[in-house]
């Protein structure tokens, strides 16, 4: 009885929508279902300004807003601030450009394209490890969205909401109305969790017209209003000035990590890897003009109220200690309510969109991408985000140890696709958990990848101990510690690849290795062999009129006649 009970839960929740119900092809198997496969021409939606509003928008986040305000609140020099911004996001822009023209020729997300590196089953720890630190990042942005919408009820209700009553011990490390603010922003944001990504472009088109002004406002009333900025909150000594830098640009870089991570969630949607290419100028432009919009802001309120707030909410709390008042009230409402938004909606690209994949990716089963995301909605209550970031340091420590993480892997699917393959994906292969597909590796596994990840991981991670408990190891393995990204990011890369040089992969299935491996041949028909079966409608229909293949620089996706 029991068993026939499992079964048929069981039953309900498996996915129902497959390839050949959906499409009439056949379906790449069980590890496979509509949102894991090459996503069709239909759904390449994702334009170019599509791209730059997303990362533009991206950018005006309290993560990055925090960064600058956090840097200069625990002692940095303003100018490291300023240049480590721009070092730092440019560095961030090159592996956004190299990791992601591989997802954008064959249209698959990060789930599929890390079993091109990593093996068929190595695949499934690392996007584990993506999920499950996406899942922590989407508390804590649900948590800084609540913190502005607590601030935007403050200014409708006054007294009448600060004067709610604490029923929460100091230990919880929220209030009462801290909680009441963070269940509403959840109540908002929950209905995106049914926004499939191929559909979310315009909502970060709206976002990035809304988030720039209300924090370019709020910049520019502080300035005014306090007269400027007080910059000379540190006096380094010029032998710690190296270490200040580099720990700032690992901080910088830090705060990109979910777009350089993620970028194949979103550019499987587009028809062509330059369609991409608009989302590093993005980045470029606004990564540095929201850091430097943070330490002007914080400095601004650290000349007037003699402290230097790392977070945004509690600037606006000070300016409505001191300037209570129907216009202020005005001005922060619109200010931190925009904010709240804005950050319900990197929420949406950052976190819930590459959960959603990520459980597609380990369940396909039973996950489709939209499934994962109000699943992941659910569980942002155990997460209990107010505890992870309650300080500017703790802040710093979080987004830096996620990174040390990290690094190798992104080096390494750079390396694996840019020199090992020369950019050529067998696509069906993917779905092949079988010794016939060049991604089985061994058993499913590619040990280049986790040698290289392990590579990276050990020179960094005693570091996080003394960043968390300074004082408890030497200062040197802090300091390697905040070079994590550089160190990690160039350990992982140079091991893959003289792993890749000691032990070439395979780049073809069985039967097919001696098949052209010139710079991306596999690109015009998109992965696929003529005779491969399974093989999307539009491209067999293709093949079918004999029309010749396209060559790399005219590849366009094909409609159907």
């Amino acid at each position: 009885m029991a068993r026939s009970v499992v079964s048929r839960v069981s039953s309900a929740l498996k996915v129902e929508e497959s390839a050949t119900e959906t499409t009439g092809t056949k379906s790449y198997g069980k590890w496979s279902n509509v949102d894991l496969e090459p996503t069709p021409p239909t759904q390449r939606n994702w334009s170019g300004w599509y791209f730059f509003a997303f990362q533009f928008s991206v950018a005006f986040s309290p993560t990055t807003y925090n960064i600058g305000s956090s840097l200069y609140a625990v002692g940095l020099n303003w100018w490291l601030i300023t240049i480590s911004a721009f070092v730092g996001t440019g560095l961030c822009c090159i592996v956004l450009f190299l990791n992601s023209r591989g997802p954008a020729w064959y249209h698959i997300g990060y789930p599929v394209y890390m079993r091109v590196a990593a093996g068929i089953y190595g695949s499934l720890w690392f996007i584990f490890l993506r999920m499950a630190v996406a899942m922590f990042y989407e508390g804590t942005q649900t948590y800084y969205a609540s913190r502005q919408l607590d601030v935007a009820l403050r200014c409708i209700f006054g007294h009448q909401w600060t004067d709610i009553p604490n029923r929460l011990p100091a230990s919880a490390g929220i209030t009462s109305s801290q909680m009441i603010a963070f269940f509403l922003t959840w109540l908002l944001q929950f209905p995106l969790a049914w926004l499939h990504p191929s559909k979310a472009g315009p909502l970060f088109a709206v976002k990035s017209v809304l988030s720039p002004t209300a924090y370019l406002v709020t910049m520019i009333w502080a300035l005014v209003k306090f007269g400027g900025v007080d910059l000379q909150l540190s006096d380094a000594e010029a032998s710690n000035l190296g270490w200040s830098f580099m720990r700032a640009i690992n901080t910088v870089v830090s705060g990109v990590v979910p777009p350089m991570v993620n970028i194949a969630d979103l550019a499987r949607y587009a028809n062509h890897p330059r369609d991409v290419w608009p989302l590093t100028f993005g980045l470029f432009i606004s990564k540095p003009l929201v850091i430097l919009i943070g330490l002007f802001t914080t400095a601004a309120g650290k000349k007037r109220f003699g402290v230097a707030n790392w977070n945004q909410w509690d600037f606006y709390s000070l300016v409505l200690d001191n300037y209570w008042g129907p216009g202020t009230r005005t001005l922060v409402f619109l200010g931190s309510f925009i904010q709240c938004f804005a950050t319900i909606v990197t929420n949406v690209s950052s976190n819930a969109i590459p959960i959603g994949c990520d459980l597609t990716g380990l369940f396909p089963k039973y996950f489709t991408i939209v499934r994962g995301q109000i699943l992941c909605n659910v569980l942002i209550w155990a997460v209990v985000p107010w505890l992870l970031v309650n300080s500017a340091a703790n802040f710093l420590t979080f987004l830096g140890s996620y990174l040390c993480f990290i690094s190798p892997v992104l080096a390494s699917m750079i390396v694996d696709y840019w020199y090992a393959r020369r950019g050529n994906i067998h696509v069906p292969s993917l779905y092949r958990p079988d010794d016939s597909s060049p991604y089985h590796y061994y058993k499913g596994f590619n040990f280049r990848i986790y040698i290289a990840w392990l590579a990276g991981v050990v020179l960094v991670i005693s570091g996080i101990s003394g960043a968390i408990n300074p004082g408890s190891i030497s200062q040197t393995a802090v300091n390697i510690y905040n070079t994590g990204f550089l160190l990690s990011f160039a350990a992982g890369g140079t091991v893959y690849f003289i792993l890749c040089k000691l032990f070439p992969i395979e780049v073809y299935p069985a039967g097919r290795e001696h098949e052209s491996k010139r710079w991306e041949r596999m690109v015009p028909t998109e992965g696929f062999f003529p005779d491969d079966d399974p093989m999307p409608e539009y491209l067999s229909e293709k093949i079918m009129l004999g029309e010749e293949p396209m060559t790399v620089e005219s590849a366009r996706p094909v409609e159907k006649s």
